[in-house]
């Protein structure tokens, strides 16, 4: 079943409130006018009868002479003949013989009574309503035409305002389904109107760059994949091929071995982090927050990163003011973040360097900040930082064995908790990275620091 247009639509809604509104205005017209005519032909009675009354009031009380004055009142008085008067015996004294002989006609009447010297008289008068009726049926007969005619043209103007006032949506409807995915960057025409048309076309257009902005990271993002995939499965498939093309030493299959098992780590870090990602932009479900102390935790995780950076002859050390800081936070989420932080830092920081993981609060919320003596990061290439693959030429290679998501997850937790998440550098430096939580406690009046020297 085809359902009716928009326009179709508010046009029979149009005709139907007018219609309604027309007949409203019609009756209430018709019993205006009506009353009106007919209270009309009322005062004209009451004022009859007023003067039969007098007449009988200022009249001899012999009978013929009674009669003789309403006869000669009769005359003398428009629509006279149209008037009858009979005493207490019912003895017309005053006979309309209009009365008698058009009985098929119409009349509006008016009957009263008066007693006058101790005799009781009945007065009636009358008037057609001949003309009452014919008015009201020209009335009738102007509704009759009129109304549907104003109905015709109020449905015709309607239509036609509403399909004018619609053609913009029309004209969006096409350049809406003329856009595709290959073509997303084009936008739809704003009409300078203010009103509910240009928020809509507006509106198009932000959903437009939205989409734009989401293909293209979703394009960057499978391409970038399809590269960091595509290259450890060459390496253990070229380490394979090689090993296999003659016989070799123990020793070699050994190292070809090795060097495929470490591709094979690298490639399934690499894939858990793409599926974390993906996951993420999914829509995963919100972290359980609860409320920790950010101290003991940040400790804990600086214990684990000294392995890492014991093995590249480096110096951690903490500073956290004595006073608990708390946070609301996902503790196994959190420790990740700092452990990605952590993890960066020890990558692109030279042997003999120094990482110092610090915590502070203040009354706008507590941060976690993570700094190193490392090579540091390009005015051009900070923004970028956290994006996803994204390495700069100077600092983010492949060597180090990043790829170049831990960033981009750590950001994606930041964000999880509300929380920012910050970078600053200085090229030949080191980093700075700065974690800040929107609740903590009041700041700490003092710090106490540890350090791990390399062993």
């Amino acid at each position: 079943m085809r359902r009716w247009s928009i326009r179709a639509r508010l046009t029979v809604w149009y005709s139907m409130v007018l219609l309604t509104g027309l007949a409203l205005f019609g009756i209430g017209i018709w019993v205006v006018v009506e009353h009106s005519l007919k209270a009309s032909l009322d005062d004209t009675l009451s004022q009859q009868a007023k003067g039969v009354i007098t007449v009988l009031q200022s009249a001899p009380n012999e009978p013929l002479e009674v009669r003789e004055e309403l006869n000669e009142y009769a005359k003398a008085t428009p629509g006279g003949n149209l008037m009858e008067v009979r005493d207490s015996r019912g003895n017309q004294i005053l006979a309309s013989r209009a009365l008698q002989l058009a009985e098929s006609r119409r009349y509006r009447t008016l009957t009263s009574s008066t007693r006058i010297n101790g005799q009781e008289y009945r007065v009636l008068v009358a008037t057609p309503l001949d003309s009452t009726e014919a008015t009201l049926r020209r009335l009738r007969a102007l509704f009759l035409w009129t109304i549907p005619a104003v109905l015709l043209l109020a449905s015709l103007g309607g239509y036609w305002i509403s399909r004018r006032a619609l053609a913009p949506v029309d004209e969006i409807t096409l350049a809406a389904r003329s856009i595709g995915i290959q073509n997303l960057s084009q936008r739809l025409s704003v009409p300078a109107t203010g009103d509910e048309l240009q928020r809509l076309s507006e509106t198009w257009n932000d959903m437009l760059a939205r989409l734009e902005s989401a293909v293209k990271r979703l394009s960057q993002f499978t391409a970038d994949a399809s590269h960091e995939l595509r290259t450890p499965v060459a390496l253990i498939r070229t380490t394979a091929e090689l090993t296999l093309r003659r016989e070799r030493s123990p020793d070699t299959y050994r190292e070809a071995l090795r060097q495929v098992v470490l591709e094979s780590e690298r490639t399934s870090r690499l894939v858990e982090d793409l599926l974390l990602l993906a996951r993420a932009d999914a829509g995963l479900p919100a972290l359980s927050l609860e409320r920790l102390e950010l101290t003991p935790l940040v400790r804990d995780v600086c214990e684990q990163g000294r392995v890492l950076a014991d093995a590249c002859q480096l110096q951690i050390s903490t500073e956290a003011p004595e006073d608990p800081v708390y946070v609301e936070a996902n503790d196994p989420a959190l420790r990740r973040l700092l452990l990605l932080l952590l993890d960066n830092a020890v990558k692109y920081t030279p042997a003999g360097g120094r990482i110092t993981v610090s915590v502070g609060s203040d009354p706008a919320g507590a941060t976690v900040v993570v700094r190193d003596t490392g090579i540091g990061i390009a005015d051009s290439a900070l923004p970028h930082v956290f994006e996803r693959f994204y390495r700069a030429d100077e600092s983010r290679n492949r060597d180090a064995g990043g790829t170049g998501l831990g960033l981009a997850i750590a950001k994606w937790i930041a964000d999880r908790h509300h929380a920012s998440l910050e970078a600053e550098s200085i090229v030949g430096e080191g980093s700075t990275f700065r974690v800040r939580f929107p609740l903590g406690a009041a700041p700490g009046t003092r710090s106490v620091s540890e350090s791990t020297n390399p062993r």
